[in-house]
């Protein structure tokens, strides 16, 4: 349900600029308990035992933990025909601040149109959002290879194999994930979520939970909890199992075996409702463009560079802090080196022999296009050391040469990509499907999991107003901005609810006590 009601708010309020681990609102460099939502405020929304409205209903249980009237409008602290609370409208720049504000970054600092309404959000949250997992797949993850493995590390502590591999690398599947047993064999460093039945090598492993929205017929081991709509045929589950069907003689539990019901959800967001609208955010773009900067005229003429019959100069592109619209991209070569925070706009294709992103220290770069993505010879898209920088949104079909080197995100929904020959990937793919070859290795950068940090915020304002109205709110996906920080989008009811298994959360998070948590490390 939706309440109604009439009330006028103001206020300011600035967006914390640091990060913020554990959501209480409160930076980690002036936070005293960086890692625990409930100091030093426990009643900070984020603190699950805390209560924010003062309903008397504790945070991790209150479907709306910042309205009193919610879920019970007869609590004392709510006020039905008195006074209301409004929402004002923080000091933070929006997309079109300008270019100092943009550079400087004050206020929500790399904003895009999102879609052809114009609304508007930081490129950072959208990264954010985009990329939870190492391996994304709206469609299937094509058998092949030897082996797939997936890692994390964190760049902002140091690049792979200077710390330890950590467990953050998950894969999702919409459908099956169906070899009959055979290659590849996967080492999932992170969780496992398939939208169908489960049937890999089972010499397979993974370090954490394991969902299967079906039958899971033949697979490793399970360092966590397994999750199993249909049945459990096989493999050795560390922790807990939660099974809709029958458990098997091939399976085996360490922890305490359920049967229940268990929730059919599809692990990435790929349907029309939570898809990007990559052309629209390229279309809002054009009107919106940094491209006449007297201080750089590089990008002056936005065709400059979308004629294939004509190497156009300079290579390398060296882009400052902006927002920038080109029409295409077409050539035999193409080196672009993002030297401050850079969004690029492509009103068409990407059509490059050899094309190389670069990010200087500090610096990065989201490319949209709305076309095809095409590179034929040795290609270099992003950092090795700082992936979590470098992001790609491909509206069509992606085509890379078997010497591709990744270090970047890739966001492409409707392409099928094939590897080639086996390689290490440092980021992400979330795509309709994709293939490897030999031995191959996604290394996810963690730091991406925090990119929104860098948004600015709204402000909070009180206001004189009447309003009534009860009931759930209803979500589309686990990062839906509905649901309050740490409340889940359950996917059983579409409504945000205090989580009850890692389920209800998003894929880097855990449940605690009705509170969708961060991972531990």
């Amino acid at each position: 349900g939706e309440g109604e009601g009439e009330g006028e708010g103001e206020g300011e309020g600035e967006g914390e600029g640091g990060p913020d681990r554990d959501g209480d609102g409160i930076a980690d460099d002036v936070d005293t308990a960086p890692d625990d939502p409930c100091l030093p405020d426990g009643n900070a929304v984020a603190c699950g035992v805390g209560d924010f409205d003062g309903d008397g209903t504790p945070n991790g249980l209150d479907a709306d933990p910042r309205n009193s009237c919610v879920p019970d409008n007869s609590s004392p602290s709510c006020s039905n025909g008195g006074e209301g609370e409004g929402e004002g409208e923080g000091e933070g720049e929006d997309f079109e601040q300008p270019l100092s504000a943009f550079c400087d970054g004050s206020g929500a600092p790399v904003d895009v149109g999102v879609g052809s309404g114009g609304a508007t959000t930081c490129t950072g949250q959208l990264a954010q959002d985009a990329f939870q997992f190492a391996v994304c797949a709206c469609n299937t993850i094509v058998a092949g290879g030897s082996q797939l493995i997936t890692d994390s590390f964190d760049s902002r502590v140091g690049p792979v194999g200077t710390t330890l591999a950590r467990s953050e690398g998950h894969i999702g599947v919409n459908n099956a994930l169906d070899n009959n047993g055979d290659n590849p064999s996967f080492r999932v460093g992170g969780a496992l979520r398939v939208g169908g039945d489960l049937n890999i090598k089972p010499t397979s492993s993974v370090s954490r939970d394991m969902y299967v929205d079906g039958n899971a017929i033949t697979l490793g081991t399970v360092a966590g909890d397994a999750f199993v709509v249909g049945d459990l045929d096989d493999g050795q589950i560390a922790g807990n199992a939660l099974v809709g069907g029958v458990v098997g003689g091939g399976a085996s539990v360490a922890g305490t075996t359920t049967t229940g019901l268990v929730p059919s959800f599809d692990p990435c967001p790929c349907d029309a409702a939570t898809r990007l609208d990559i052309a629209g955010i390229v279309d809002a773009g054009a009107t919106r463009t940094d491209n006449a900067n007297p201080d750089f005229t590089g990008l002056v003429d936005p065709a400059r560079y979308a004629n294939p019959a004509v190497e156009a100069t300079p290579d390398p592109l060296e882009l400052p802090c902006g927002r920038y619209y080109v029409t295409g991209l077409r050539q035999a070569s193409l080196t672009i080196v993002a030297t401050g925070r850079v969004v690029v706009f492509v009103d068409g294709d990407v059509n490059v022999g050899a094309l190389n992103i670069e990010v200087r220290d500090g610096a990065e770069i989201d490319l949209f296009v709305k076309g095809n993505l095409s590179t034929q010879s040795a290609t270099r898209l992003g950092d090795q050391a700082h992936p979590a920088a470098v992001r790609t949104y491909i509206s069509g079909n992606v085509s890379f040469p078997a010497n591709t080197i990744l270090g970047g995100n890739v966001y492409a929904p409707t392409a099928d990509i094939r590897f080639g020959a086996a390689l290490d990937i440092y980021g992400s793919l979330f795509v309709n499907s994709v293939g490897f070859s030999g031995r191959s290795t996604v290394h996810f950068d963690e730091a991406i999991t925090d990119a929104g940090d860098s948004c600015g915020g709204e402000g909070e304002g009180e206001g004189e107003g009447e309003g009534e109205g009860e009931g759930d709110i209803p979500c589309d996906s686990c990062f839906d901005a509905a649901c309050s920080i740490g409340v889940a989008c359950r996917p059983d009811t579409g409504t945000c609810g205090p989580c009850r298994t890692a389920l209800d959360c998003c894929v880097n998070e855990q449940c605690g006590d009705g509170v969708c948590l961060p991972l531990p490390l």
